[in-house]
This record gives C-alpha cells, structure tokens and sequence, in this order.
C-alpha cells in the first residue's frame, strides 16, 4: 500500500505542472491573437469588426493595437 501524503505531493506536483503548461499555452495564444488583430487593422478592419472575433471591446482593440505598434492610428473607429 502507497503512503497517501506522498501520493498527494506526486499529484500535486503533476498538477503544478499541468498548471504551469496552461499558462504558457494560454500567453501564446494571447500572442497570437495579438498578432492577427494587428494584421486585420493592416488589412483594413476596422475596430468595430476586430473586436467580438477577438473578444474585445473597439476600445480594446485600439489600445492592443497601439502597444503592439505604437502606432498614432490606434484610435477607436466608428467603420
């Protein structure tokens, strides 16, 4: 019979883990989608349409694009 403290470190390491590999998966993704937004606005999206393909407000696509590009042109759009 296994000794159920350790069999509860082993688990709970295993999840720490499992955690860790979620989250870097998770900021990847974000990544991602951070950079297909910035894409969409080059090719000529406007906020308005951006924003529930990447659940965010106009607002928030603005201020996504402007940190990713710097760019003076990050201001919310009425198109």
């Amino acid at each position: 019979m296994s000794n159920p403290i350790e069999k509860n470190a082993d688990e709970l390491a295993r999840v720490l883990d499992e955690i860790e590999q979620a989250a870097e998966q998770a900021a990847g993704w974000l990544d991602e989608r951070d950079r297909l937004v910035v894409h969409a606005k080059a090719l000529g999206a406007s906020h308005r349409q951006i924003a529930p393909h990447a659940a965010l407000s106009h607002t928030g696509v603005g201020k996504l694009i402007k940190r990713e590009t710097g760019s003076a042109d990050s201001r919310a759009d009425v198109g």
